[in-house]
């Protein structure tokens, strides 16, 4: 447990304290821009969840990095006891999280509290064992999407998922259906067929940008990457179909199938490399299936250490493309281990 507090309150310090005054990203400028002028009376495009906070933020205090420490104080505490409560070897998971996810946790204000709620929602569907466990994780995966409005396309993954742990006729489908959807895009120059006609009847700005922007062949990154996923989730059912319990063989055959489902998102990706979010956000109930395979005595350690050698190398590639390939340093990466208000230290 002292453990455990001493990990909550140094990732409570290093997301809450961080700053950014690069120039390069000015995220943190405009959400204290848009929580001033609420406060004085101007409207917000913002989703009616993250409203309802700043409201009940301007109750407590008009500084915003007061109002965003409370807050990701309790978004923190939320995800960390989720994490707790259902993973194998929490300490493991918070490891592998603080290598990558907590920098952009950081930088992401508003879409880390919607994250939160997501892992809380991810992890009731899986792992609960309540009895209206898929109405219960709507309802929490509808709270994060009253904070950003992105993450009401898991709705899908939640329909779709089944209790079911073995492979079923709809995910052969659903993944030739994929693939052949993707070639269709390709060959259309990465464009969806009648996206045009849908960007004009959308009013929302940000979508319409988002949806008219294209990619090049940086989808292809992601579809690796994701690939890794796969295989290390399919490794991890294969590793403990001989050593695992049928409860714990069940978890990771769970998830497993929650990687396949997200091979869904591939198409979006063609058109627009932003949403790739939609893919990392997984990645954190991956980070629990290793936590279950590092700890396993029953597995060999040969196989142990070569599982995650492959699983560390995963997260070290995924930080490299986000805050290195796709971002610049300067922008991210750098200020985050530069930059810290309750640590108290600045790196010119």
């Amino acid at each position: 447990m002292p453990v455990y507090l001493i990990s909550f309150i140094f990732i409570f310090l290093l997301i809450a304290g961080y700053r950014n005054t690069s120039g390069l990203s000015n995220d943190l400028y405009y959400y204290e821009l848009e929580y001033q002028n609420f406060l004085a009376g101007s409207l917000s495009n913002y989703e009616i969840g993250y409203k309802t906070l700043m409201a009940i933020g301007g109750m407590i205090t008009d500084d915003f990095y007061l109002f965003r420490s409370i807050v990701i104080f309790l978004s923190l505490l939320l995800m960390l006891v989720s994490i707790k409560k259902y993973s194998p070897s929490p300490h493991y998971v918070i490891a592998l999280f603080s290598t990558y996810l907590v920098i952009l946790s950081a930088e992401q204000f508003r879409y880390f509290i919607a994250f939160s709620l997501f892992v809380v929602s991810l992890n009731i569907l899986l792992f609960s064992d309540y009895k209206f466990k898929k109405i219960f994780s709507m309802f929490v995966l509808g709270l994060a999407t009253s904070i950003h409005f992105s993450f009401i396309i898991y709705f899908v993954v939640i329909v779709l998922f089944s209790e079911r742990t073995e492979r079923t006729i709809k995910e052969k489908v659903l993944a030739v259906i994929t693939f052949f959807f993707c070639i269709v895009i390709f060959i259309n120059n990465n464009t969806i067929p009648g996206l045009e006609i849908l960007i004009s009847e959308i009013d929302d700005s940000k979508i319409q940008i988002y949806l008219n922007q294209k990619t090049e062949f940086g989808f292809l990154i992601l579809f690796l990457l994701h690939g890794v996923s796969l295989f290390l989730s399919g490794w991890a059912v294969k590793l403990s179909q001989e050593t695992a319990d049928e409860k714990t063989l069940r978890k990771i055959k769970l998830v497993h199938q929650i990687n396949i489902l997200s091979v869904l998102f591939f198409p979006l990706f063609m058109v627009q490399i932003t949403f790739y979010r939609l893919i990392r956000n997984f990645l954190i109930l991956n980070y629990m299936l290793f936590s279950g395979i590092s700890i396993s005595k029953k597995i060999k350690l040969n196989k142990r250490v070569s599982f995650l050698v492959l699983a560390w190398t995963s997260v070290i590639c995924w930080l490299y493309f986000d805050l290195v390939f796709k971002t610049p340093m300067q922008a991210l990466l750098i200020p985050f281990f530069t930059e810290n208000h309750y640590l108290n230290f600045k790196i010119t």
